[in-house]
């Protein structure tokens, strides 16, 4: 077939250790993502129902593992020259291949919807009703989530201000070892409105996760064309009955 199977055979090793890079970077990416998901879990019963949030972060935990696994069985099909190792090599990447698009197909679709966007801002406003509340574990609820987000209120802090409350929840403050006083103060005070933080968030992962499954994917997709290109030397080499 015109490969050498020499060169065929350090590109697929090279590729290898690429890929399992690769595997490290989606596992990575997934257990980041599913952090970040953990931070306002609390909110996202509703969302959950629209569309599963955290089905694509653990799919990518997973198949990360699993790509890293393979990788390494791929060198040892290249080094050992094994035509079923390779070829079954090739077959892994393949079905990787197609679970990695299932997966940015549903990280894409999912970005923008009405429906989930409008279930983030059912949960947050719901909850921030509430508060204060007699019950801490929701007014710690509260002021975690505009902390780890960075927000005040369900659009801004006028929110709060609306709802009569005079002094920000400490959740909104800039400095969380300081007790803000000014909502206006920008230095004092988070502006930014939390269900347009969250829904941007979610936004953001799924880009980042489609994005990544189509990277990854163009990556499998060589090495698939080079374990085959090796599998077809080493069998021509077998037939010609050459060492």
């Amino acid at each position: 077939m015109g490969c050498g199977i020499a060169t065929v055979k350090y590109l697929l090793f090279i590729f290898n250790l690429v890929f399992a890079l690769c595997g490290l970077a989606i596992l990575v990416a997934g257990a980041l993502t599913y952090a970040n998901i953990d931070k306002v879990d609390c909110y996202m019963d509703k969302v959950q129902n629209e569309v599963n949030i955290s089905a694509s972060p653990i799919a990518l935990i997973v198949v990360g593992s699993i790509v890293f696994i393979i990788a390494f069985y791929g060198c040892c099909g290249a080094i050992r020259e094994s035509h079923c190792m390779i070829v079954t090599f090739a077959v892994f990447l393949l079905v990787i291949l197609i679970v990695e698009i299932a997966i940015g197909i549903v990280a894409f679709v999912n970005r923008d919807g009405e429906n989930w966007e409008r279930a983030v801002n059912e949960s947050i406003t719901e909850a921030f009703d509430k508060y204060p509340s007699t019950d801490a574990t929701l007014n710690e609820e509260v002021n975690s989530l505009q902390h780890n987000l960075e927000c005040c209120g369900v659009r801004g802090p006028t929110y709060w201000v609306d709802k009569g409350i005079t002094q920000p929840p400490q959740g909104c403050c800039v400095n969380p070892d300081l007790q803000c006083v000014i909502y206006q103060d920008a230095h004092q005070v988070f502006q930014d409105g939390c269900v347009d933080k969250l829904i941007s968030l979610l936004k953001d992962i799924g880009l980042l996760l489609g994005a990544l499954a189509v990277a990854v994917g163009v990556v499998e997709i060589t090495g698939v064309v080079f374990a085959l290109c090796l599998a077809s030397s080493i069998k021509n080499k077998e037939r010609r009955g050459t060492v």
